[in-house]
């Protein structure tokens, strides 16, 4: 116990790291008290994107998600992590292709 308190204290005096360790905090937080969400109601254009490899998990969930949500559209990838690593070309065409297609209508 001791030595995580030492752990802790050193971790407070380092920046940015105690910066991020609140705010994973905070995200944990946050996560814990979401609430499930009708997704069929959402009518606002929608671009789901994950990664296989998202180290995070978020692939699952992100092809449900979009599955849910009328008209959204997912784009999924093997590889790219939660960064989408090497993606940033088709990410950006996707997003500026769904841009598009909400400013015309």
């Amino acid at each position: 116990m001791q030595e995580q308190a030492r752990v802790n204290a050193m971790a407070e005096r380092v920046l940015p790291v105690s910066q991020r360790a609140a705010g994973l905090r905070d995200d944990t937080r946050l996560g814990k008290s979401l609430r499930p969400v009708a997704l069929e109601s959402i009518r606002a254009p929608t671009l789901v994107i994950s990664a296989r490899d998202d180290g995070f998990g978020t692939y699952a969930g992100a092809e449900y998600t979009a599955s849910r949500i009328p008209g959204a559209r997912f784009v999924g990838y093997d590889s790219g992590g939660h960064l989408l690593v090497g993606r940033d070309e088709a990410v950006r065409e996707a997003i500026v292709g769904l841009l598009r297609r909400t400013s015309t209508r």
